[in-house]
């Protein structure tokens, strides 16, 4: 019968040939009418209570037909529009159809697909009072967010971003769960964050998704139909409220950003780690928190201890270490790869550099480069030789990346990491810094705990994470702190990519950028600050929020 179909094709392609004029030629070699059919929209979503959804349909071809398998909905065909009758939902859970329009008959038909989703409950808005890039929710709970505007939609922070590419999103194809995580050693249960998989309404430009048995962190992003990220949301289920604690004349919040508590000696302290000017998230390592061995130095910081018990001490910290500084790939049922070292950022000479890079690879950490030509390290992963000074040497970038570090301005980016109300710590959040992005200690005011430091003002304690370094290796678990201030240092005469941070330097506390000893030595561990780092975010309440 194959063989006898294909030779009717044939037959019908040589009389075809055999009657095309000169005239007609265009018309014989025309391409095929292949049957179409296109939808008004490709996904909705509907209410607990039920109702109606009308689709307009566009086919070339007078016959087509739609079926589903789910039993609680009907349908109806009136020209070209399709009825969709949706019963209420008793189930209390989420449900999902398929509807499949077919149009043509065989072997000529074109076959489209519409996702309505039903939810379970009603919905909370994350996105009600504002839009940001991480939202809080609790366990077990229905959710939706916007999905039509980049961050809060207002400032890029001097990028170029904007102008570029707008801050509005264009309407995706789908939502993807890209990752999810809990502060769990063993990683038994970081496919728990997120129940099922999150839903984009292209009608409603939102995405749903229900939150799972377990607290912890999920990365959701909204697609284009080719498979590339058009924007990523950072999801932080918690039952334990955010509160504010007062210091410095700032409210902080109680907790690091993506924290599950703020308990000394319990790993989900940790909360989130970020490169300075990303909005996306990275995982901190899963290791129980150890005490880790210290050497005793004098006000010199000189060692005091003889060669011999430096050796044996030194032993027992890289043993330490090793399994300390573990680099988590916690994903769930996320889709994406953690992609942790030797990942370099791109060349970027001009703004907005590699921010959209970033934004498409949202779970690669993006290492600074060390083969600019002009002989220094550049510890950015954002750009490399934008800007050039008077003696010809090629400078960082005086963007502003996660604000204008000015305290009670409305000064949060689209960029910003924290939630809605919150954003990143502005300039002088820990202190007063010297001139110069010189570095101020600040010891007095903070006294050492087990894994971590209590800043004494008032905003409470601060655990040691840790932080990603310039290559993208976990470091200095349960030894040292860094938390980022939205200030970089943009001082046109120093050519390193750095910003101001709160971190730890031979167990004392400093605030600001650690100078640079020796600059044939800077890409080594006291170059806090660079840019390409990945360290912790310690929120604050937004001043002016117009």
């Amino acid at each position: 019968m194959r063989i006898k179909h294909i030779y009717h094709i044939a037959v019908a392609a040589l009389i075809i040939m055999m009657g095309c004029t000169e005239e007609s030629r265009e018309v014989c070699y025309a391409e095929p009418d292949y049957a179409s059919v296109t939808l008004s929209s490709s996904s909705a979503t509907i209410h607990c209570d039920g109702g109606t959804k009308e689709l307009f349909v566009a086919t070339n071809r007078d016959m087509w037909d739609a079926t589903t398998e789910a039993d609680w909905i009907d349908m109806s065909i009136e020209g070209d529009n399709l009825t969709l009758y949706v019963e209420e939902n008793t189930t209390g859970h989420e449900r999902l159809a398929i509807i499949t329009v077919t149009a043509g008959s065989r072997p000529d038909t074109a076959v489209v697909r519409f996702k309505l989703l039903q939810v379970g409950a009603i919905a909370a808005d994350l996105s009600a009072t504002d839009t940001a890039n991480c939202y809080i929710a609790p366990t077990e709970t229905t959710v939706s967010f916007r999905a039509d505007v980049k961050g809060n939609g207002r400032n890029d922070g001097n990028t170029r971003y904007m102008a570029t590419f707008g801050a509005e999103i264009e309407v995706g194809s789908y939502a993807e769960l890209l990752w999810e995580a809990t502060f769990d050693g063993d990683k038994t249960r970081s496919t728990h964050i997120i129940a099922g998989e999150p839903f984009y309404s292209a009608d409603e430009q939102r995405i749903y998704l229900t939150t799972g048995t377990i607290e912890g962190n999920a990365l959701i992003a909204l697609m284009d139909g080719d498979g590339h990220i058009l924007w990523s949301w950072h999801v932080w289920v918690s039952n334990n409220a955010i509160t504010a604690v007062s210091a410095n004349g700032l409210e902080w919040m109680d907790r690091n950003l993506g924290a599950l508590n703020n308990d000394p000696a319990d790993i989900a302290n940790r909360g989130m780690l970020y490169q300075w000017g990303r909005k996306e998230p990275f995982l901190p390592s899963p290791a129980e928190y150890m005490r880790v061995p210290t050497h005793s130095y004098d006000d010199n910081y000189e060692l005091l201890e003889s060669e011999e018990e430096y050796n044996a001490i030194q032993a027992e910290i890289e043993a330490l270490r090793t399994v300390l500084n573990v680099n988590n790939t916690q994903r769930g049922d996320g889709s994406s790869e953690w992609r942790y070292v030797g990942f370099e950022a791109p060349v970027a000479l001009n703004a907005p550099g590699n921010i959209e890079y970033a934004l498409n690879h949202p779970t690669t950490i993006l290492g600074c480069r060390t083969d600019i030509p002009i002989g220094e390290y550049l510890f950015d992963w954002y750009m490399q030789q934008d800007l050039v000074n008077s003696a010809g040497v090629a400078m960082q970038s005086s963007s502003e990346l996660w604000g204008t570090a000015e305290a009670g301005t409305d000064y949060k980016t689209i960029f910003d990491p924290c939630p809605a109300g919150y954003c990143v710590p502005p300039a002088g959040a820990f202190g007063t810094l010297h001139e110069d992005y010189a570095c101020t200690l600040l010891s007095q005011q903070w006294s050492k705990e087990d894994y971590g430091w209590r800043w004494n003002d008032g905003a409470g304690y601060f655990p040691a994470v840790g932080n990603l370094d310039v290559s993208g290796l976990m470091g200095e678990t349960s030894e040292r702190m860094l938390y980022w201030t939205a200030e970089s240092n943009n001082n046109t005469m120093q050519p390193f990519g750095k910003a101001a941070t709160l971190f730890v330097a031979y167990n004392d506390i400093y605030y600001g950028i650690y100078p640079l000893m020796d600059e044939s030595i800077a890409a080594s561990w006291y170059s806090y600050g660079a840019r390409a780092y990945a360290a912790s975010v310690r929120c604050i309440k937004e001043t002016n929020n117009n």
